[in-house]
């Protein structure tokens, strides 16, 4: 399909086979499974094999032993992201059937929802074309956050495809999926290359239909360790002119006047690209879009109470990922300049029973204490923990919006 033509409802069956032996993917539609072998041998670090010849993910990601889990939870001991505070918009696609494509989503092209073995949750095929959200109105301070898989080959003498996706103003309706024809007002388009071993990633922004800055190109070294499926945490945070942006724990961009002032951004644009014909290079997933920044200080001191989604945990787990750090620096260090006894509360969202909503809870509470305690010297005795399950949600559990408002920690002053 092409041009301004939008795709959306029943797609075709997820049946993709590459010729080549090397890292396999593999995606799961129900009780059917799909095996993609992606082109050359695997490199070192980019994911060893079981006997069932399926990517051991926690060596893909460099954790076969302690030593290099403890590494990596120390890259980001500089990571500074902090999410906003008011969760705007979430999408995990955990409301759409497997196989289709996302209800309310639009495109000129082909995506469809999958799974992918070995790793939580639900996946956005992106197969070809552009794909668009539904629209949403952006904060004028705002913090962006998506999971990109990489599906890159490990090994291939092909020119790999490109990475891209804009945040844009489109109007009330949904943006024309094509260029032509539709001026753009206000934009930002990003822009991933990936020449080699490193990935280079690139801005350029629009405001009132006229270029206000276009970027150098800015290069991530030794970004090949991601090919084959490996997965990573895109982030930003728009305050006033000023943009940041994380790829994982590593600060991209920095740029002063980089936004539209008075934007009203409210779409956001996935431009698909492949390998060659059946083989997707990227999936994304875990979209969330919040308000502003959160306030730690002011709030636990001034309002006793200071509530955060910022701390994410492995699905159904209370190991924290390395992507919390940045919002637990932050209250670590509230609590450091202020000698004050708080009480953490974990919430989760209704899947699973009541009963094991409650442990979780309770368990993620302690894990964000055990946290606060060893690596950052918090006092243990200042530290309560108490759980809640989803006993006191907050949004729709029947949206993916509600259940991650209601997936939170919050910190009372005891």
């Amino acid at each position: 399909m092409s041009g301004t033509v939008f795709s959306q409802g029943f797609l075709k069956k997820l049946k993709e086979k590459a010729a080549n032996v090397g890292s396999d993917l593999i995606t799961k539609k129900g009780a059917q499974k799909t095996e993609q072998v992606i082109d050359g041998a695997t490199k070192k670090g980019n994911g060893n094999k079981d006997k069932s010849g399926k990517v051991n993910d926690e060596k893909r990601d460099g954790g076969a032993n302690s030593t290099q889990k403890a590494n990596h939870l120390a890259s980001y001991s500089k990571f500074d992201f902090v999410p906003g505070d008011k969760i705007v918009y979430a999408e995990n696609f955990d409301q759409d059937v497997i196989g289709e494509f996302p209800l309310k989503w639009f495109t000129n092209g082909s995506a469809e929802v999958v799974t992918v073995d070995g790793l939580a949750g639900r996946w956005l095929k992106l197969v070809s074309g552009r794909t668009l959200t539904p629209t949403v109105k952006f904060p004028p301070n705002f913090t962006f956050e998506y999971d990109l898989l990489v599906n890159l080959p490990v090994k291939t003498t092909a020119v790999y495809p490109a990475w891209q996706f804009q945040i844009y103003d489109g109007g009330d309706k949904a943006l024309k999926l094509s260029y032509g024809g539709h001026k753009l007002n206000n934009m930002l388009n990003f822009k991933t290359r990936f020449p080699a071993e490193y990935a280079d990633v690139k801005m350029d922004a629009t405001e009132k239909g006229i270029v206000k800055l276009n970027t150098e190109w800015n290069r991530l070294r030794d970004f090949s360790r991601y090919y084959g499926g490996g997965v990573v945490h895109v982030a930003m945070t728009v305050q006033g002119e000023r943009f940041r942006m994380w790829f994982n724990d590593e600060k991209v961009m920095d740029v002063p006047t980089a936004v539209a002032l008075n934007h009203s951004f409210n779409q956001i644009q996935f431009e698909a690209a492949k390998v060659r014909e059946g083989y997707p290079a990227f999936y994304v997933g875990n979209i969330k879009l919040a308000e502003g920044k959160a306030d730690t200080r002011s709030k636990l001191m001034d309002e006793g109470r200071f509530v955060t989604t910022g701390i994410q945990f492995d699905s159904g787990s209370d190991k924290i990922k390395p992507i919390s750090t940045g919002i637990i620096k932050e209250i670590a260090a509230a609590l450091k300049d202020n000698a004050i006894q708080v009480r953490i509360i974990g919430h989760t969202d209704d899947e699973g029973g009541a009963e094991s909503n409650l442990l979780l809870s309770k368990k993620r509470a302690e894990a964000v204490k055990k946290m606060l305690v060893d690596d950052y010297g918090i006092s243990e005795i200042s530290i309560l923990t108490d759980g809640k399950g989803a006993g006191q949600p907050v949004g729709d559990n029947k949206t993916s919006t509600g259940k991650a408002q209601n997936r939170r920690v919050e910190f009372v002053k005891v």
